[in-house]
């Protein structure tokens, strides 16, 4: 018996001996690195998402703000809360636990009711304290207040970390216009906080490791109120493209498709960029999104999205300005020299017609400007030398004019969205599968008409138009005025030429020799306007031709240059002109001035 006694003593002894040891060791020896594990494992850091940058008209109008939200938050487990808050918000579904398969589900629960209003805020907050499921977030929320301008502001989405480096998925990322283009500015840069929890995951304390620095505003050219009429001139534009359409027998149109741009020549600052159809921005910002809204937009087959300012179509006759340049400033017709504008013109086997069905007689530059005779510049191109071999000298010189005059290549006017249009030259006709020959005469007919494979976006047609008005003196155009404390430069660049006044001449004539002169002439308008029209012919073929002008006005002093382009608008004279009529009234009006002319 006293033996088996001393054998059990001698057993207890030694556990304890090496629970005793063991406790020293973690008491003594580990114990600096277990106090860091317990710290570790309470403290956590959190990134701070910050302020975006707000986005101004040029007289302050906000365009693009945040607000800050309010989300319930469920981490998942018991929420004995849940039912006292949901009769407070008035909401009867249950909490659905966090999806371990979603990023932001993971780092921040899921969201139990999006956007609290504010006025019940602190009660919910009362509510969740010390609750280990719930708690409220506060969240970013990109607003547009106005719906100005939608395609050139553009909106944000929750970034993706994975397409979006460098961002959390609590951060928003500019997705299209002003917003995606000048993303490193509005965005700022996040800050971080370190939050110290409890076992049950309550935070306990936090303090600011460094603060979140907010984004820039940026400002910018657009004028509010001539946005405004622009966007409304392009929405009754649609009465003139269905008037037209009656008229040729076509279906009418329910929505106006185009865009609109007034830019101030002296500076190159847009006034007004509209598109139309345009969107709510809100739809893709507004938490909880509206699936039904969202996928109206995205699947509306009339591509409110796209910002049509700043695509690329057939210029047309708009083109016909700067085939009259590169032929007066190489010498190769006089301004006085006259060819005919005939009906029809022939050549290479193939019968090529002027939008007139009869003879006009013979016209200098100025008249066929004025005009748009397209048999005159036929038989120009015609007559300059070697025109018959394809690649000929006067092709080239127009391909070198048009880029001169800042075809071919994007303006640099600020959004990423915005196409380079096209020039083509003989080297780009040899690098289409169908145009293996290279270039042949037939092309050059097309282009000096703006047709064929020329495309220029509306924005370069509103550079051109401005530098014609300033007399050679290109501006670059440009969207953004100011961007925090700094002030953007007007940037002009002198085009060399010395046919300026004449092509403005001719410009002007349209409205006092031709029918235009009945409605933006001298006897109904009451400041001179010099423009062009343009009526180009689409892949639809027949009457779905596209609607352009462009002008500026007063012609000796000008302030303002203005293109309308109305997809698949018809007639140019019968919808574009009126069109720009309507916002030239509308603009002078704005500035105080009576105007008569009949809207």
């Amino acid at each position: 018996m006293a033996v088996r006694m001393r054998l059990l003593l001698a057993f207890l002894y030694t556990v304890l001996a090496v629970f005793t040891g063991r406790l020293m060791v973690l008491q003594l020896v580990r114990s600096e690195e277990y106090a860091l594990k317990s710290i570790q494992n309470s403290l956590a850091q959190q990134r701070i998402t910050p302020l975006r940058g707000r986005i101004l008209a040029r007289d302050g109008t906000v365009l693009a703000d945040d607000r800050v939200a309010h989300d319930l938050m469920y981490r998942g487990g018991p929420a004995p809360e849940w039912e006292r808050i949901k009769a407070l918000l008035g909401v009867d579904h249950d909490l659905r636990p966090p999806d371990r398969n979603k990023p932001e589900e993971v780092m921040n629960g899921a969201v139990a009711v999006w956007n609290i209003p504010d006025e019940l805020v602190a009660a919910v907050e009362e509510r969740v304290a010390g609750s280990p499921s719930l708690y409220l977030r506060q969240r970013i929320e990109r607003t547009y207040p106005t719906n100005l301008a939608a395609q050139v502001v553009g909106y944000t989405q929750q970034a993706d970390p994975i397409r979006n480096p460098g961002y959390s998925v609590n951060d928003l990322v500019g997705v299209s216009g002003i917003e995606a283009a000048y993303e490193a500015s509005l965005f700022g840069s996040a800050g971080a906080r370190q939050v110290e929890v409890d076992s049950g995951g309550r935070v306990v304390a936090s303090h600011v490791l460094w603060s979140a620095q907010p984004g820039y505003d940026v400002v910018l050219t657009i004028d509010p109120q001539l946005q405004r009429l622009a966007e409304d001139v392009l929405q009754r534009s649609l009465t003139y493209v269905n008037e037209d359409r009656v008229r040729v027998g076509l279906p009418t149109e329910t929505v106006a498709k185009g865009a609109i741009i007034a830019l101030d020549p002296r500076t190159g600052e847009v006034l007004a960029m509209a598109s139309s159809p345009t969107y709510d921005q809100n739809v893709f910002t507004h938490r909880p999104s509206d699936p039904e809204a969202v996928a109206a937009i995205l699947g509306n087959t009339d591509n409110p999205l796209t910002n049509r300012a700043v695509e690329a179509y057939p210029p047309a006759s708009t083109f016909k300005v700067v085939t009259s340049s590169a032929l007066l400033e190489n010498g190769y017709v006089s301004a006085d020299q006259r060819f005919p504008c005939t009906a029809a013109f022939r050549f290479g086997g193939i019968t090529w017609r002027n939008w007139a069905t009869f003879d006009k007689g013979m016209y200098d530059v100025r008249h066929a400007i004025a005009d748009s005779c397209n048999t005159y510049y036929w038989y120009a191109a015609l007559s300059t030398p070697d025109f018959g071999r394809g690649w000929a000298p006067f092709i080239s010189d127009l391909v070198e004019r048009a880029r001169e005059l800042g075809f071919g290549r994007p303006t640099g006017v600020g959004l990423l969205e915005e196409k380079a249009g096209r020039v083509p030259d003989d080297q780009w006709v040899r690098a289409q599968p169908q145009y293996q020959h290279g270039w042949l005469p037939g092309f050059t007919l097309n282009t000096v008409i703006g047709q064929g494979d020329v495309l220029a976006t509306p924005i370069q047609i509103a550079q051109f138009v401005a530098t014609i008005a300033n007399r050679g003196l290109m501006p670059k155009p440009y969207l953004v005025r100011q961007i925090g404390a700094q002030v953007m430069e007007p940037q002009l660049t002198r085009v060399p030429g010395s046919h300026w006044e004449t092509l403005i001449e001719g410009m002007e004539l349209m409205f006092t020799a031709y029918p235009s002169a009945n409605t933006m002439g001298p006897r109904v308008y009451p400041w001179t306007v010099a423009g062009k029209t343009g009526t180009a012919q689409t892949g639809r073929g027949g009457d779905w031709t596209h609607a352009w002008f462009m002008g500026f006005s007063p012609v000796d002093e000008p302030e303002i240059a203005l293109v309308v382009f109305i997809e698949y608008g018809g007639s140019s004279s019968r919808v574009s002109v009126p069109v720009a009529r309507d916002f030239l009234a509308g603009y002078w009006e704005l500035k105080g001035m009576e105007v008569q002319a009949s809207r």
